[in-house]
């Protein structure tokens, strides 16, 4: 049996499902080259079919997440247009006249008269199948639209590692369907769902969002750098911070429990009159302080009510690894699976794995939901396309270009000696974070790499940490780990052995010393896991530093001509297209 999944929101996504296991997991934007691409994902449907070796005739069930969808047009303009960004959320001084036009439109929208959103609108459902059944002739009685946070939710645990085992299974995002959480119990094939928590009132995801928009970056983009930013703060300042939101924003206990501004007008209005005085960092850190309190008042909330020392995390606001780490180390809690790149991009595969219980179920058939697993799971750079790449662009007459048998020892010895060297090979790993088959490594005891990137290569903010890929073997040395949580897709964060901090300098936060590993067993990348081994033949490291490889603000290198093309637009000196190595002469 063949599922395919789609989620159509901001990083629009196709997974493909066979049997029960997740085979393919690929978003639009790495075809496409725009970041967080939105719409139906033709590119990326189209490519993993290809890779696969399917056709539109072998996928039984198409399964859209969401059971409402906005227009393309309009996600592209909340996610691109920078003049319609700030309109749309409010960036301005206050003003009598637009605060009255909002209770004006949300009246309107109370009886269904207009939008409540200014300008947004939505794709109406017969035009929706329609993208589907145009591109693959699939007919629409094959195609399922499903809850927003029912994928979220289906994604968390059925891609964990439990195999049906009891588990308490949250949710937590911005808003999708009408809703910003849900708590769910889940055993065997069934998910129950307890609570369900509307985001009128507010979301803790938004309210981050609208601290990363009033500190001048990107809403639904850019959280992570307030994140990595709040550690920078003094204690006094992060005190200051958290204090002035809290006036403003708050859990409020019941059933469901309810995140929300406690003071009426326009969000962004409320965070300027907050914020007012305070500096950039102290604002970022009570932001995340603000956050990990009433995250972890809600997931003991959650517990207290519904049981469960195994938990299945899913939806945009755990991608905090921070609060992650926090919620790991609560003395409760035994197992912790957060699902990977668990934004709205993880839906295509929770949408994957409910419309193949549910077919199972028409069928009379017993299901096999297999876990995520490993997250190769995009389409291959391959040798051959390398070298057609290197032959087309004439690059071995402006590079030195060699073809090595044994490029993991290759790559290992550049990593002694000139520190920084980009990987494209293999199957491209899915979501937000590089986990070696698109990756930029260096040296971890090296801390010149680190403006050395920031400046050459990415063009990052320099208070941005980097992070390490660690053995397995190994992780006991860097990491205070003393539950053993799983980490292979770092969306966990731990704090480092203070031993080893000289190790791994260049990768863990360079203020609190925390680190956010992808802890490597071989059996998931033999290859990459060889060129880490072979790094420690060589120092003694049983680690790496390694970030995505892209520039700053696009999206992470899909094929080799992509990364010929970040390579020349960089300033990385060296190149490992599968076995080719290209070097900067």
């Amino acid at each position: 049996m063949v599922i395919l999944g789609i989620n159509e929101t901001h990083c629009a996504t196709a997974a493909v499902l066979k049997d029960g296991k997740i085979v393919g997991c690929a978003s639009e934007e790495r075809f496409t080259r725009v970041k967080n691409d939105a719409g139906y994902p033709r590119r990326a449907v189209a490519a993993l079919l290809a890779y696969l070796g399917l056709s539109p005739r072998d996928v039984d069930l198409v399964a859209l997440a969401g059971a409402r969808m906005a227009a393309k047009e309009w996600l592209d303009r909340v996610l691109q247009d920078e003049a319609y960004i700030r309109d749309y959320y409010g960036v301005r001084l206050p003003s009598t006249r637009r605060a009255l036009g909002k209770r004006f439109r949300k009246l309107g929208a109370k009886f269904g008269l207009i939008d409540a959103s200014r300008g947004k609108f939505g794709i109406p459902q017969a035009e929706r199948l329609a993208l589907v059944t145009d591109h693959l002739g699939i007919p629409a009685d094959r195609i399922v639209c499903l809850d927003h946070h029912t994928c979220h939710a289906a994604a968390a645990y059925f891609g964990s590692p439990y195999r049906g085992a009891a588990a308490l299974v949250l949710t937590n995002d911005n808003s999708g369907d009408g809703l910003c959480a849900t708590i769910s119990t889940a055993d065997g094939h069934r998910l129950t769902r307890h609570e369900a928590t509307p985001s009128a009132a507010g979301s803790l995801g938004a309210l981050y969002s609208f601290v990363t928009l009033y500190l001048g970056m990107k809403f639904g983009e850019h959280e992570y750098k307030v994140m990595g930013l709040a550690p920078y703060s003094s204690e006094s300042g992060r005190r200051r911070g958290y204090e002035a939101l809290k006036e403003i924003f708050d859990l409020v206990e019941g059933r469901p429990c309810r995140f929300a501004w406690l003071k009426p007008g326009e969000r962004y209005q409320l965070l300027l009159r907050a914020g007012l005085g305070l500096r950039f960092d102290w604002v970022a850190a009570g932001a995340q302080q603000l956050l990990e309190e009433l995250l972890l008042r809600w997931v003991r909330i959650a517990g207290a009510r519904h049981g469960g020392s195994r938990l299945a995390l899913g939806g945009g606001v755990f991608m905090n690894v921070k609060a992650n780490m926090l919620i790991g180390e609560e003395p409760g809690i035994e197992e912790l699976f957060v699902f990977p790149s668990c934004g709205d991009e993880s839906n295509a595969v929770g949408a994957a794995y409910l419309a193949y219980l549910q077919e199972c179920g028409r069928r009379g058939i017993t299901p096999s939901p297999q876990p995520f697993g490993p997250a190769y799971l995009g389409p291959e750079a391959t040798d051959a396309e390398a070298e057609a790449v290197i032959r087309e662009r004439n690059l071995d007459a402006r590079y030195k270009v060699a073809f090595h048998d044994r490029i993991e020892e290759k790559i290992a010895e550049l990593l002694v000696s000139d520190g920084v060297v980009a990987r494209c090979a293999g199957r491209m790993e899915f979501g937000a974070r590089a986990l070696g088959n698109r990756s930029i490594l260096a040296n971890p005891s090296d801390h010149r790499v680190v403006p050395l990137i920031n400046r050459m290569i990415k063009n990052r903010d320099f208070w941005m940490p980097f992070a390490p890929t660690i053995l397995k073997e190994r992780e006991a040395d860097y990491l205070v780990n003393p539950k053993g949580l799983a980490s292979p897709y770092m969306m966990l964060a731990f704090r480092s052995q203070e031993k080893r901090h000289e190790e791994i300098i260049a990768a863990i936060h360079p203020q609190d010393a925390t680190a956010r590993p992808q802890i490597l067993e071989e059996a998931w990348n033999p290859e990459y896991h060889r060129i880490i081994r072979e790094f420690e033949r060589r120092t003694g490291i049983g680690a790496v530093l390694n970030t995505s490889f892209n520039l700053h603000g696009e999206p992470i290198v899909c094929t080799p001509a992509d990364g010929v093309d970040t390579f020349e637009r960089s300033g990385l000196p060296h190149l490992a297209l599968g076995h080719w190595l290209i070097s900067k002469r």
